[in-house]
């Protein structure tokens, strides 16, 4: 949410003093259909008869643009029909149900939104207090917990799989994310099948050697368990913007006030964890996944 005043749904004319997350997630699909269109700013702009700061606003997501306006945009790009009824949906939705995104249960990773904040963003960090953070998380791992909550379809629980899958290549792009991540204690104790747990621990020494990803322990007794999962995103301007995760909707908050509870309980996380070289040795520990192995 922006720390603007409320802009009432389908304002064309006003802008905003800084962008806010949607506008910006918008603006990235209006890029992206740039691109794959081969055409410009000024040709989208002649062929709709708009000026050129309106196309150029719409793009940067400096402008509040209604699903019309968005539409007309991508249709003029020759955008993908899917493509062009999502992004219209996501610009007319009201600044507050941009805020609470409803999905599957236990699977914020169908969101389009999540996508967009990992593909921008310039540094992540993420903690979730009762499970292996979602950027961590093997496809045996994330099927093993969404198959035992039992309250979801298998063609479901498959397409999240592949979904959160999907959302963790943004570690593995060039140039990507400093990403920390932290990890408490007894999300390491959870008995898993052998395989499952091999796996794993396997997937832990691919990320270790990532050189821009660090894992943190956080001992049993110093974890922060009353906070709700978390992700916040920095892109390369500094904006900043956490998604909390509850069973049935993400959060999408971007307001100062709203974001400084999680600002500081990223300064707890970081005081209380194991540095980096003890929380490697815990991760990659054959103890890991319902060994007696204690931090």
């Amino acid at each position: 949410m922006s720390t603007a005043a409320p802009r009432p749904a389908g304002t064309t004319s006003a802008s905003t003093e800084r962008s806010s997350v949607q506008s910006r997630e918008i603006g990235a699909a209006l890029q992206r259909a740039l691109r794959q269109s081969k055409l410009t700013q000024g040709t989208i702009a002649g062929k709709l008869g708009w000026r050129d700061s309106k196309t150029s606003r719409m793009v940067t997501g400096y402008m509040a643009a209604t699903g019309l306006d968005v539409a007309k945009f991508l249709v003029a790009a020759e955008a993908d029909p899917d493509e062009i009824d999502r992004v219209s949906a996501v610009a007319d939705l009201s600044p507050q149900a941009y805020s609470v995104q409803a999905h599957p249960v236990n699977l914020p990773d169908m969101l389009p939104t999540l996508l967009h904040l990992g593909a921008n963003a310039h540094t992540i960090i993420s903690y979730q207090p009762h499970q292996l953070p979602h950027l961590t998380q093997t496809a045996g791992y994330t099927e093993t917990l969404l198959r035992d909550n039992g309250l979801l379809a298998m063609e479901t629980v498959r397409d999240g799989v592949a979904a959160r899958q999907k959302h963790q290549t943004v570690l593995s792009r060039p140039q990507g994310p400093a990403t920390t991540i932290y990890i408490n204690e007894t999300a390491l104790r959870r008995s898993l099948p052998s395989q499952i747990a091999t796996e794993q621990r396997h997937h832990f020494h691919a990320l270790v050697r990532h050189p821009r990803c660090h894992l943190r322990i956080l001992p049993a007794a110093a974890a922060v368990t009353t906070m709700p999962g978390f992700t916040l995103f920095e892109d390369d301007r500094k904006n900043q913007v956490v998604t909390v995760f509850t069973p049935t909707a993400m959060l999408v908050l971007d307001n100062p006030n709203h974001l400084a509870p999680y600002q500081q309980t990223i300064a707890q996380l970081a005081s209380r964890a194991l540095p980096e070289t003890g929380s490697v040795a815990r991760l990659l520990a054959r103890g890991t996944f319902g060994g007696e192995t204690t931090c």
